[in-house]
């Protein structure tokens, strides 16, 4: 079994050993966090509806300032070929470079963690926490860089070590006038009144989600997208988190509540991992 690949887009597409050292110590990625990425599933051997997520990853770069080379389908169905097992994850990374020097691409497919794959099937449980700006603020402020899918990830960890002190997997920000914004790594719908409902992420500078693109249009009930409060999303009838790797993740227990697995969920995860193998 292949543990894990690494696909230079320079002078390639073409493999390294992945314990290479492949950005260098003042690359600006590293230095300062101005690099963007993408992650996505590797199912049926291929890359999941990459061309959502390259979409994505040329408007972060935009976003960012980095001129994003070509070449990056070819880049990630080479990487995926090399990994010759049927289920992982990829993920495509693009660094600003270092002072003067061009940007630096690469693919890295690893295995896909076995609490990912507990999550995709027996849910999450998470806490809502304060991301401390109006719901508002990000959307009008594009130097605060909501909706860009960048490496600057500090924040997200932070997140997700909190919720892990409070005895849950997954937190759900929240604006500080209570609306509900995303989680760290996912975005996050509710079934409320019959309806799936998830936050516009155009209007609360949230990152736009692959996966719900995918799933929301598969969805057995009606989908609205508008906002929502956090009184609302703790008397949601269903929680789910979307994400690229872990897909439709239950959320089984909010703020120390249970919630269990729904019909909606269940539905819409069963159809989504239909849509990832054949879609």
């Amino acid at each position: 079994m292949v543990e894990s690949v690494l696909a230079l887009l320079s002078g390639g597409p073409r493999l390294v050993d992945p314990a290479t050292p492949v950005v260098r110590a003042d690359d600006l990625g590293l230095a300062r966090g101005e690099s963007v990425f993408e992650t996505m599933r590797v199912a049926g051997g291929r890359p999941a509806f990459l061309s959502l997520h390259l979409d994505r990853l040329a408007r972060s770069a935009e976003r960012v300032a980095i001129a994003l080379p070509g070449g990056w389908e070819g880049l990630a169905r080479f990487a995926v070929d090399a990994y010759a097992e049927q289920d992982g994850v990829l993920r495509l990374t693009c660094t600003k470079g270092a002072p003067g020097a061009e940007p630096v691409g690469f693919a890295l497919v690893t295995p896909v963690p076995p609490t990912t794959l507990h999550a995709r099937q027996h849910g999450v449980s998470a806490v809502t926490l304060q991301l401390g700006v109006p719901a508002a603020l990000r959307a009008d402020a594009p130097w605060l860089l909501g909706g860009v899918k960048s490496t600057s990830y500090a924040v997200n960890m932070a997140s997700l070590r909190a919720a892990e002190d409070q005895g849950a997997q997954d937190a759900i920000w929240i604006s500080s006038d209570g609306v509900v914004l995303e989680a760290p790594t996912a975005t996050v719908a509710w079934v409320a009144d019959g309806r799936l409902v998830t936050p516009p992420a155009e209007q609360v500078g949230t990152l736009p989600g692959t996966t719900a693109a995918v799933a929301l249009a598969l969805s057995s009930v009606p989908v609205e997208t508008r906002l929502g409060t956090v009184d609302e999303l703790r008397g949601a009838d269903e929680v789910m988190l979307l994400s690229s790797v872990r897909g439709v993740a239950p959320v089984i227990r909010l703020d120390g509540v249970d919630l269990g697995i729904g019909p909606v969920t269940a539905a819409l995860r069963a159809a989504y991992e239909e849509a990832v193998l054949h879609g």
